[in-house]
């Protein structure tokens, strides 16, 4: 496979007059249409005292407007088979829905009447509590889950991007109407708004929509509270009743915008990011110590975290940290040419074959908005992805995997007492 790739593709932006930015994506041969309201709100932005906020007003924005109550909501997009729903990250918060082209304006007007109109009835905020507790229950109740939520507290320690998305439940108990309600008018504003849309549209018209719903969005600027973060190298290890211990282990990563990014992808791919990666081969095929391992590549818009996971047998640890401590440790002088020819392969594979999907498409458009401030092509990121060089990786790898900058969290039967440094030997 070559870097060339050549896209099909109509991508225009308008910023309405009171900020809005409206990116869309024409796809003339689908006959769908992915939309999405994207704010610049996440947990990082929030404060430790209500740290769950954003995540919480996810799920009020569901609730009912004043038009609209949360069946209607419910039914209405149900009605023309569509999908309709919501996510909160780190740093954005999404709320899209997917529909046939021909219910463009019924995706808009709703979309547009939950996120600027919600009415934060008193009664659904009380009963969404108790829906948000059991929701953190349920990943207290996954430890592969957990290990990575604890792996990030761990990580970046005493900073807001290490606290949960879902937030505590102390914290969620105690929300109140006033407080989401201020929360909301603080970061949700035009400035920090993207409409993007992906498929079956004209430009021209979808802006005419969105313009005609969210004119009336008053221009303001959000008041963002944010730090500059600082990994912290520690161990910790959380005693838990389990069949299996779990593993997540992290170093410092790229940005989003770092120019390492690339080479960052690339030796995800080959530690641990497939069936051929090394820790694959090594620990799950040639020794059966993991049915779960992989490493993973987080990347934020100023810094980033490498990481590895697996989950094994409590008296197979020491093995598996060794194994998994070698790999990692050996990359950066271990790593050849066709390995690096493979993971090129594989990861444009995966974005060639992500742009059949309309959601994936309006998903790379905010990102490339909010992370560079304008559209990056599938064709610039496949020629990055080629250019880099086996020094290159060398040196992204040696800067990642650093002895001194990394975090252990373990979950499952295993001692408070457990030297996690020294399993994994050498780090």
């Amino acid at each position: 496979m070559t870097s060339e790739y050549k896209e099909l593709t109509n991508y225009q932006k308008t910023t309405l007059d009171n900020g809005v930015r409206v990116i869309t994506e024409t796809v003339p041969y689908v006959q769908s249409i992915s939309m999405g309201i994207w704010v610049h709100s996440g947990s990082r932005y929030e404060r430790p005292e209500v740290n769950g906020i954003c995540h919480f007003i996810e799920h009020m924005l569901f609730k009912g407007t004043d038009k609209r109550s949360a069946f209607t909501i419910a039914k209405e997009i149900d009605s023309v088979g569509g999908v309709l729903n919501a996510f909160t990250s780190k740093e954005l918060t999404s709320f899209y829905c997917r529909v046939l082209s021909e219910n463009t304006e019924l995706a808009v007007d709703l979309l547009a009447d939950i996120f600027l109109n919600a009415s934060f009835p008193d009664d659904e905020i009380e009963r969404e509590k108790q829906v948000v507790c059991q929701e953190i229950h349920q990943l207290e109740d996954s430890p592969e889950d957990l290990v990575h939520e604890i792996l990030g507290i761990r990580f970046w320690r005493d900073d807001p991007l290490g606290q949960p998305i879902l937030g505590t439940i102390p914290n969620i108990v105690k929300l109140d109407r006033n407080t989401l309600v201020g929360f909301k008018n603080q970061y949700y504003t035009p400035d920090e708004t993207l409409i993007c849309a992906a498929g079956k549209l004209e430009h021209d018209a979808f802006v005419q929509l969105v313009e005609r719903h969210t004119g009336k969005f008053p221009r303001s600027k959000a008041d963002v509270y944010k730090i500059q973060p600082k990994s912290d190298a520690s161990a910790h290890v959380e005693e838990r009743d389990l069949e299996q211990v779990h593993v997540c282990i992290g170093m410092d990563g790229p940005s989003a915008v770092d120019p390492r990014r690339h080479a960052g992808y690339i030796l995800n791919a080959v530690l641990g990011g497939g069936m051929s990666s090394r820790l694959f081969q090594e620990v799950r095929e040639k020794r059966g110590l993991a049915y779960a391992v992989y490493s993973f590549l987080s990347s934020f818009s100023d810094t980033g975290i490498f990481g590895i996971y697996a989950g094994c047998d409590p008296e197979r640890l020491q093995e598996l940290l060794n194994i998994m401590g070698k790999e990692t440790l050996e990359l950066s002088r271990s790593i050849t040419a066709d390995d690096v020819s493979t993971a090129k392969s594989q990861i444009k594979g995966n974005i060639i074959l992500a742009m059949e999907s309309t959601d994936s498409r309006m998903n790379r458009l905010a990102k490339g908005e909010y992370y560079f401030g304008r559209r990056v092509g599938v064709d610039e990121i496949l020629a990055a992805l080629e250019a880099v060089t086996l020094d290159e990786l060398r040196e992204t790898a040696d800067w990642m995997i650093n002895e001194g900058r990394y975090t252990i969290v373990a979950v499952g039967p295993v001692g408070k007492d457990t030297d996690l440094f020294g399993y994994f030997r050498g780090l």
